[in-house]
């Protein structure tokens, strides 16, 4: 009889781990969809030859890509010196295009020069998400989720930019084809010679087009990549300061000391991820956020004094894109610096004053850590939200100060 009872309670208790780990194993599966951070976002810049185990042709791609958009600046330096100043609208174009090539060439410089350290994070990012519970798996489910259709409204959004320059060039070639009698080409980007020649014009359009996809596809995934990585973090922030709030360090209490070793590791572990990404990125943040309220201003203006449709549609699309960009990386880096600052509350609320003083001196310690505010800075640009209402005043600034050189506005 006892020996059957101790059969039931064994098979109960094994069926119940059973239960638990399937649903351990069904939460896991659920983040190894397409969703998965961030296999999602890292699979758009395969089309630029970036791969974790490149092949030959992925190697070729990559230096290919990376030629084509480095080419980029030269030949529109050179158009620029060819233009006269008068046109100041060609001018102010050409420059902000300049920037806007010089911040997608920072972004793709971490998967030529970085290539190792991207993956090495990526996979860190990983390893620190074993230590999470089944209670906490769903907020970073939720996360892949968001940031999956954060993915889809941008690849949207520059397409709608890519196809507006597309058929600019299209339209103005027809328009300019009917005015002259005969047959006149135009590319959506100009270039420094002569491509009237169907052959040439064939191949100068395709060359911006593959440029305009490149661009797509980096931003896109560095941009959705950062967001991402620091929803995490702003995540396991939270889960520190709850693991905090949760331990009772008492004297009395036998685990004591094995939870705070515990808590503090796991607090250790995000600490060193959150300086590793800040480390990655802080480049090219800081070249976006220098950039952007020019950028912007060169786009405002254009758009007051140009009368085509297609033209002012794409430009309020392109200053919606770097605005995006702008709030990515200000929003996420005051929600890492607020998130990070909460832990070193719940630490100073958790009842270190009951525990012994092996365990007080290590809350110390703990506390003072926390207290030191985890910042996403590069330079003199620290990417806050205070940042970002800098850029956009700074930008109506530039804007009155260009139209100011316009007799007619």
């Amino acid at each position: 009889m006892e020996h059957s009872a101790r059969n039931y309670y064994k098979n109960a208790n094994s069926t119940y781990s059973d239960e638990l780990f399937s649903t351990v194993c069904l939460l896991r599966c659920d983040m190894s969809q397409p969703n998965e951070f961030p296999a999602y976002q890292f699979r758009y810049v395969r089309y630029c030859g970036v791969a974790e185990q490149p092949t030959w042709w992925y190697r070729c791609r990559l230096w290919y890509a990376f030629i084509l958009l480095s080419s980029f600046c030269p030949l529109h330096v050179f158009y620029l010196v060819k233009t006269p100043l008068s046109d100041l609208i060609v001018t102010c174009e050409e420059i902000m295009l300049l920037q806007l090539n010089a911040t997608v060439v920072l972004k793709f410089i971490l998967f030529v020069s970085h290539h190792e350290e991207m993956y090495n994070l990526v996979h860190s990012f990983k390893s620190v998400q074993k230590c999470i519970t089944v209670d906490e798996l769903p907020r970073f489910v939720k996360c892949n989720e968001i940031h999956a259709k954060l993915v889809r409204v941008y690849v949207i959004g520059t397409t709608i930019i890519v196809a507006l320059y597309e058929l600019n060039a299209i339209a103005t070639s027809v328009s300019l084809s009917l005015q002259q009698q005969h047959v006149h080409f135009v590319t959506p980007f100009s270039f420094p010679f002569n491509y009237q020649h169907p052959v040439v014009y064939a191949l100068c359009f395709l060359h911006n087009l593959d440029s305009m996809l490149l661009t797509v596809f980096i931003s896109v995934t560095i941009d959705v990549c950062y967001s991402e990585m620091a929803t995490n973090l702003a995540i396991h922030f939270d889960i520190v300061r709850e693991r905090f709030e949760r331990l009772d360090i008492s004297a009395d209490q036998p685990f004591a000391d094995r939870e705070l070793k515990q808590v503090i590791s796991y607090h250790s572990d995000v600490l060193s991820l959150a300086q590793k990404m800040t480390h990655l990125f802080q480049a090219s943040v800081f070249y976006l956020l220098l950039l952007v309220s020019t950028i912007l201003c060169l786009l405002g203006y254009e758009f007051v004094m140009v009368n085509n449709i297609y033209k002012r549609a794409q430009v309020v699309f392109l200053a919606s894109i770097i605005i995006g960009q702008a709030v990515i990386y200000t929003y996420h880096g005051s929600a890492i610096r607020d998130h990070s600052v909460n832990v070193s509350d719940s630490v100073y609320a958790t009842n270190w004053y009951e525990a012994t003083t092996a365990i007080k001196k290590q809350i110390h310690i703990s506390l003072m850590r926390a207290q030191t505010p985890v910042i996403i800075k590069s330079g003199f640009i620290e990417a806050s939200l205070p940042t970002l209402k800098k850029i956009l005043s700074s930008s109506a600034s530039y804007i009155t100060m260009l139209m100011s050189l316009e007799p007619d506005v």
